[in-house]
C-alpha cells in the first residue's frame, strides 16, 4: 500500500517543480507587462480602504471615490519627486567637495598604514577618485528618472481600468478571506513602513544630515523588504554621514536613533499587528528574494516579501497546497 502513495508524492513533487520552472520562465518573459501590473494591484488593494470608506460613510459614488484616491497618489507623487530631484542635484553640485573630503580621508588612511609598514601609492588613488565619471552617473539617474515616470503612468492608467472594473458581490468566502488578509497586509505593512520611513528621515534632518529626505524615502522603500532592508537603510547613510560630520557622536546618532525606530516598528509593532498569519521563515525570505530578484531584478527584491506573503495565504486555504504554506512558514515539521 505503501508504494503507490509513495509514487503519487514523487510524481506530485516532480510535477510541482516543473510546473514551478515553467512559471519562472514565463514570469521572467512577461516582465515588461506583469511588474507593472502586479504594482497596479497592490496600489488596487491599498486603496481599497479609501474608497470603501468614501462609499461607506461619506455615500460617494464609487467613479468619484476612484477618481479622488487617484488624485490623492498623483499628488502624493507630484509632491516628493521635487524634492527627491532637488536633493539629488543638490548632491551633485557638493560632488567636488565630497570627493575633496574622501581625499582627507584617503591620506589619513595611508599615514595610518605607513605606521604599519604598509606602502599605498596615493597619486594613483587621486588619479582614480577624479576620473570618477559623476556626469555619467548623472544622466544615468535622469535617464532612470524618466524611465521610472513612464513606468508610473502606466500603472496609474492600469490602476485606473482595475478599479472601473465592476465589482463582484457573489464571491466565495475563501476568496472573500483570502482578499481580506492580503488587503489587511499591504495597507498595514505600508502605514508601518510610511512611519518608519518619516521617522527616520525626520531624524537626519534634525540631525542635518545631507540627503535626509532621499535616505527617509529609501527607508520607505527598503523597510518592505524583510531584515535585510532595514539593515540597508541604516547602512546607507553612513558615508555621508562620515564625510559630512566632524564629531563621531553626530556619526553614531545617525546609526543608533533610525536603528531602534526599525527595531520597535518592525520586531514590537508589525508582530502584534499581524500575528503569525503572514510568518514566513527566514530562509524562505532570502530565497524569495533570490527567486524574485533573479526574475524581476531590483523591483523584484523589493515585491519578494508582499508576493510571497500573499502566496503563502492563498495556499493555506486550500487542503492541496497546505503543505507548501507549512513549508513557506517553516512549520511543516510540526502537526497539525
Amino acid at each position: 500500500m505503501k508504494h503507490p502513495i509513495e509514487n503519487n508524492r514523487i510524481i506530485t513533487g516532480s510535477l510541482f517543480i516543473i510546473a514551478t520552472i515553467a512559471v519562472s520562465f514565463i514570469l521572467n518573459f512577461a516582465q515588461p507587462f506583469l511588474v507593472p501590473l502586479v504594482i497596479a494591484l497592490l496600489i488596487r488593494i491599498l486603496i481599497d480602504p479609501i474608497i470603501d470608506y468614501q462609499i461607506d460613510f461619506l455615500h460617494i459614488h464609487r467613479l468619484v471615490a476612484v477618481f479622488v484616491s487617484l488624485c490623492l497618489i498623483i499628488f502624493l507623487f507630484i509632491i516628493i519627486v521635487p524634492f527627491i530631484g532637488s536633493s539629488v542635484f543638490t548632491f551633485l553640485e557638493s560632488a567636488d567637495d565630497y570627493n575633496d573630503k574622501v581625499l582627507i580621508l584617503i591620506d589619513i588612511g595611508i599615514s595610518k598604514l605607513k605606521e604599519f609598514n604598509v606602502v599605498i601609492d596615493r597619486e594613483t588613488i587621486r588619479t582614480s577618485l577624479n576620473d570618477l565619471p559623476l556626469l555619467d552617473w548623472a544622466s544615468k539617474i535622469l535617464s532612470n528618472s524618466a524611465n521610472f515616470i513612464s513606468k508610473f503612468v502606466l500603472v496609474i492608467i492600469m490602476t485606473l481600468f482595475l478599479l472601473l472594473g465592476k465589482k463582484s458581490y457573489n464571491t466565495s468566502p475563501v476568496w472573500n478571506d483570502i482578499i481580506g488578509h492580503i488587503k489587511k497586509y499591504i495597507f498595514t505593512k505600508f502605514i508601518t513602513s510610511s512611519i518608519t520611513g518619516m521617522a527616520a528621515g525626520l531624524i537626519y534632518w534634525f540631525l542635518g544630515l545631507e540627503l535626509a529626505f532621499i535616505f527617509g524615502s529609501l527607508t520607505f522603500i527598503l523597510n518592505f523588504i524583510p531584515v535585510v532592508g532595514s539593515i540597508i537603510a541604516v547602512l546607507l547613510p553612513i558615508p555621508i554621514a562620515i564625510l559630512q560630520y566632524t564629531d563621531l557622536s553626530s556619526v553614531l546618532l545617525i546609526i543608533f536613533l533610525p536603528a531602534i525606530i526599525h527595531q520597535i516598528i518592525g520586531n514590537v509593532v508589525e508582530p502584534k499587528i499581524f500575528g503569525d498569519a503572514f510568518g514566513l521563515h527566514p530562509i524562505t525570505i532570502i530565497l524569495s528574494l533570490i527567486f524574485w530578484g533573479m526574475i524581476w531584478g531590483i523591483i523584484g527584491v523589493l515585491l519578494a516579501a508582499p508576493l510571497t506573503a500573499i502566496i503563502k495565504v492563498t495556499f493555506e486555504r486550500f487542503d492541496s497546497t497546505k503543505q507548501i504554506a507549512r513549508l513557506l512558514e517553516g512549520k511543516i515539521h510540526l502537526q497539525n
